[in-house]
């Protein structure tokens, strides 16, 4: 049997279930992202909780959310990720031009689904989701939206562990090249780290658990990077 998945949250998906319960796999696909708070630290990771395509109501959805875990609980610390892909029509996904869309004072068709604009929410979500008046929403500062979490009881569940993390990291996990991150001239008011599908491919043909992750590559070439 064949199983297939498109684009970027299809590769996610076999992703994280061919890594399954494997810690110290996980551990690897973390250092792909270079941290140094994380990778720095001498505080080991115990365990990891994790959600896929996870909505976070007016905040937007992540992609891929991973909450590392520690001896002691109050190390706890929560990683968004937000997958973009060239798609086989485009010749390039540009990162300059993701952030000069951001930098935008007035909506565009598309604002909603800017790397840096959803990033941008999850830092908002973070910030705020401790405090008392958070479910009668928070005013994002960019557009004067007012943000709310609503009342669905799946993300109330998500929210109530991502608020016993006490530090968060915010992932872009882009198309673009290494030359083209290093170059990236865009300042935003938090840091954003960025992991390339190339460097996970290239992971993956290394690890033999990951073979089926190979697969959904290949069913991508083009549309990935």
């Amino acid at each position: 049997m064949k199983i297939l998945g498109y684009s970027e949250r299809g590769i996610i998906n076999s992703l994280i279930f061919s890594i399954g319960e494997d810690k110290t796999l996980m551990r690897e696909f973390i250092k792909l992202i270079k941290i140094p708070e994380i990778e720095e630290s001498r505080d080991s990771i115990t365990d990891y909780t994790i959600f896929l395509e996870q909505s976070f109501s007016r905040f937007g959805d992540s992609d891929l959310v991973i909450i590392l875990e520690y001896e002691n609980p109050e190390h706890k610390k929560v990683l968004f990720i937000e997958g973009k892909v060239k798609t086989s029509q485009s010749k390039k996904w540009d990162l300059e031009n993701q952030f000069k869309k951001f930098e935008r004072e007035e909506k565009y068709i598309g604002s909603s689904s800017n790397l840096f604009f959803q990033l941008y929410l999850k830092k908002l979500l973070f910030d705020n989701c401790n405090e008392g008046d958070f479910a009668l929403g928070i005013e994002e500062p960019r557009f004067k939206e007012n943000r709310k979490i609503g009342n669905n009881k799946v993300v109330l569940k998500a929210i109530s562990l991502v608020r016993e993390c006490q530090e968060a990291y915010y992932i872009g996990l882009i198309p673009s090249n290494e030359e083209d991150v290093t170059t990236f001239s865009g300042k935003t008011d938090f840091k954003i780290h960025f992991l390339s599908w190339f460097h996970v491919h290239e992971f993956c043909k290394k690890e033999e658990r990951l073979k089926k992750v190979i697969e959904i590559f290949d069913y991508n070439e083009g549309q990935i990077y």
